[in-house]
């Protein structure tokens, strides 16, 4: 270990930072361009009649709206500070930035992390032998939680707006963000180590215990269909299976994307940056790495559904049918129309 320390630089250093850099620029870009064409895609497909009605289409589209305001808010802001750093540089510098810029970095995320946490648990519940437990998975109780979801993190996010401002310091004549209330541990922790808490380590324990309680029920319900019990695999329509299984699989990239952020900010948040040039290398590519899944995290929803469920599939090739057929009848109207107007 202390030979390979020896052997890194700081040119080594700088050199992986450029290199990092120069990637990052692109690898946001990419993400940035399939996030907002799988978030467009998604809307197509879960804004159909008959996959509106299920429960956890309406969790699936609610995600896919925070994910895109995601993407534009955060991944957007970011590549166009690589393009135009001045442009950024005076937004951030401004008091609207400080106080709404930052406040939607901070819930947009924490909704979109909670819609996933409700279709996996509306999954739990459209599997549940259970038929108390399966009256969860409704439309009407859909709305309300997907309202009081959404009402929630309004109103928790809202000391943002209120306790930020961007001001200069008269001592030192630096201007920054800042809390101006004398309580500004309180929302450093809020703002900081909850935010990455929850998105980091709450919700993806919420998703291993909502996919954990999925697959026992689903298995339990096959071995019971043989014996035709009321409770069986029966009550799961075929909606009801590829929906469940889009939510197991996005419920396990989930798990996968978030576990590399919440390592990367509780480091920072206990230790303090390493001298040793060796970990300071490694740590500069995990850092990288972490914030690249974190981002990929926005992109992945459409994705893995068409990857996983053939209803899926089947839903956004009958939504392409349906826009170019009813594009070729407009195209007839108005040629009937222009026509008609020639004759007469």
């Amino acid at each position: 270990m202390s030979n390979l320390s020896s052997r890194v630089t700081l040119y080594d250093i700088q050199t992986l930072s450029n290199v990092l850099l120069a990637m990052d620029q692109y690898i946001l870009i990419s993400l940035y361009t399939i996030g907002m064409l799988g978030s467009i895609l998604n809307l197509l497909t879960f804004l159909q009649k008959q996959i509106r009605s299920n429960t956890c289409s309406m969790y699936f589209l609610a995600t896919s709206i925070t994910d895109m305001c995601t993407m534009q808010i955060i991944v957007l802001t970011q590549i166009i500070a690589t393009y135009h750093p001045n442009v950024i540089n005076r937004m951030y510098a401004t008091d609207t930035w400080c106080k709404l810029g930052n406040y939607f970095i901070f819930i947009f995320p924490c909704l979109s992390s909670s819609y996933m946490a409700l279709a996996s648990f509306d999954r739990l519940c459209a599997s549940s032998l259970n038929s108390t437990i399966r009256k969860y998975s409704r439309v009407k109780i859909g709305r309300i939680f997907t309202g009081l979801t959404f009402l929630f993190w309004v109103l928790f996010g809202l000391h943002i707006p209120i306790a930020y401002s961007y001001v200069t310091n008269s001592l030192t004549n630096v201007s920054a963000c800042t809390v101006l209330t004398s309580s500004s541990t309180i929302f450093i922790i809020i703002d900081g180590f909850f935010f990455a808490l929850y998105n980091g380590a709450i919700i993806p324990f919420l998703l291993c215990v909502f996919g954990w309680w999925i697959f026992f029920n689903v298995r339990t319900s096959r071995r019971r269909v043989h014996a035709q019990t009321q409770n069986g695999l029966h009550h799961l329509t075929r909606q009801n299976v590829h929906m469940i299984r889009m939510v197991l699989f996005q419920v396990i990239l989930t798990i996968f994307l978030n576990i590399p952020y919440i390592v990367i900010y509780l480091l920072g948040f206990f230790q303090k940056i390493p001298t040793d040039l060796l970990r300071l290398y490694v740590l500069i590519v995990f850092s990288f790495i972490a914030r690249w899944f974190y981002y990929l995290n926005f992109c992945k929803n459409f994705y893995i559904n068409t990857l996983t469920s053939a209803y899926f599939r089947e839903s956004l090739h009958k939504q392409f049918v349906h826009i170019v057929r009813q594009r070729r009848f407009t195209v007839i109207l108005r040629s009937a129309a222009h026509i008609n107007t020639n004759t007469n």
